[in-house]
């Protein structure tokens, strides 16, 4: 067979294969034949170690190389007699090379047997057609052998009647769409978080993946961030403490639950949370939708790019009140000198909140003695010996309690004060309590 506009043969696998994607993505899909001579049409000699090498690259590709990713739109089959590439058309046109963007360069269509660069005027006129294509949260899931237990584990913890259909988790009567793949146990998508040591990327604390459902990632993600969000207490000798933690709650819920609910998941990268010594930035792939600006956000004019996904988080109760999210930031800083900041790109939008409780010059204070103090609360050592100072004989729990941590952070940190001789355990079995040497 001949090359036509649905058929290219290739001896090789180069950058320029690119372009033939991309061309085949924006017109009506075609079958690309690799370790073909150009010329004869005649099978070359391919090794199974090059069909390997070629299959891991162009898995490479479909996640980086092209714009909007091309989410199921790419099949690739090895293990034929020949090396074959099946491109489905794509819904959500221009796609284009990611590295040049929606510019000649970037976007090629199929023109006879040769992909060759569209026009300002085609890329225009693409754009304008995309407008009115639905949005990606409602199209057909690429894998309809979905399950949803934790889905299911936040409707039963918040009652709420676990219901496919009602859930707008259905593109047709049987068929899920993108926002109940997203939702679902075998969601592909990844969270990222860090904690560094200072104010910039050099020294790590700790970091993470989150994985699975994105309900099931944003639960882990609150409560991890909660275990490292300290708790600033002040002594002055009322009688009452002054307790103030390094971000209000309130944002921080807000600041995740939307980087979540208005990501674009086109965009191959993944949220990524980094908490600094003084600021904690969330960083959610995709700008702000249909035009708006900050200041309109601000003022709480709503733009959804994911409406089905952002019905799931609002009927689950992660969403309170639908369109205040940035109010809700600024109103829970109202009572610091601070304030959220935020920075938008094309492709990204950060949320910056700050430490409430930094400072250079602020000391950790240990003596229980010293009457006017601030002491930092947080998961370390000097916590627990601050706590037992304070209260005396504590049991593990009591410890837990108030460092608002897991069991297994509490035995960690009082094995490692026993061993130092700095902690002394009285009592065993149910009866154990920990005091201060």
């Amino acid at each position: 067979m001949n090359e036509d506009k649905r058929i290219e043969y290739k001896s090789e696998l180069t950058n320029k294969l690119k372009r033939e994607i991309v061309s085949f993505l924006n017109t009506k899909g075609g079958t690309i034949f690799l370790g073909i001579d150009d010329q004869t049409r005649k099978p070359l000699e391919v090794s199974d170690e090059q069909k390997h090498q070629w299959e891991e690259k162009i898995n490479r590709w479909y996640t980086n190389a092209f714009y909007p990713t091309p989410f199921s739109l790419i099949d690739i089959y090895p293990n034929e007699d020949i090396f074959t590439i099946k491109v489905k058309a794509g819904r959500h046109k221009p796609y284009a090379i990611a590295s040049e963007g929606f510019t000649p360069k970037g976007v090629y269509i199929r023109y006879g047997s040769s992909a060759v660069r569209a026009t300002n005027e085609q890329i225009k006129r693409m754009l304008q057609q995309n407008i009115g294509n639905d949005e990606f949260d409602s199209e057909m899931s690429p894998n309809q052998d979905l399950s949803f237990r934790s889905l299911q584990g936040r409707a039963n913890y918040k009652d709420v009647e676990f219901n496919v259909k009602a859930l707008h988790m259905l593109k047709e009567s049987d068929v899920y769409n993108n926002a109940a793949f997203l939702v679902s146990d075998q969601n592909p998508t990844i969270t990222k978080v860090a904690i560094y040591q200072g104010l910039n990327v050099m020294e790590f604390r700790d970091k993470r993946e989150i994985s699975g459902s994105l309900t099931h990632q944003i639960d882990e993600l609150l409560h991890y961030i909660q275990l490292n969000n300290h708790t600033k207490i002040k002594i002055d000798g009322a009688p009452q403490r002054h307790e103030t933690k390094d971000y209000p709650d309130t944002a921080i819920r807000e600041a995740i639950v939307n980087a979540f609910a208005h990501r674009d998941y086109l965009l191959h990268s993944n949220i990524k949370i980094e908490i600094f010594d003084n600021r904690m930035e969330i960083l959610s792939p995709g700008g702000i939708p249909d035009g708006l600006t900050l200041d309109e956000v601000k003022d709480g004019m709503t733009a959804v790019r994911n409406p089905q996904l952002v019905h799931i988080l609002d009927k689950l109760k992660y969403i309170e009140n639908y369109g205040t999210g940035i109010r809700r930031m600024y109103e829970a800083y109202q009572d610091t000198n601070q304030s959220p900041d935020f920075e938008v790109r094309p492709n990204s939008f950060k949320v910056i909140l700050p430490n409430v409780n930094y400072n250079n010059d602020t000391k950790n204070v240990i003596d229980s003695k010293v009457k006017d103090s601030t002491f930092i609360l947080g998961l370390n050592e000097e916590s627990v010996l601050y706590i037992l100072s304070k209260n005396g004989r504590q049991t593990r729990k009591e410890i837990q309690q108030v460092l608002r941590t897991t069991p297994y952070h509490v035995r960690k940190l009082l094995s490692g004060l026993i061993k130092k001789g700095k902690v002394r355990k009285v009592g065993s079995s149910v009866n154990t309590q920990y005091e201060k040497r």
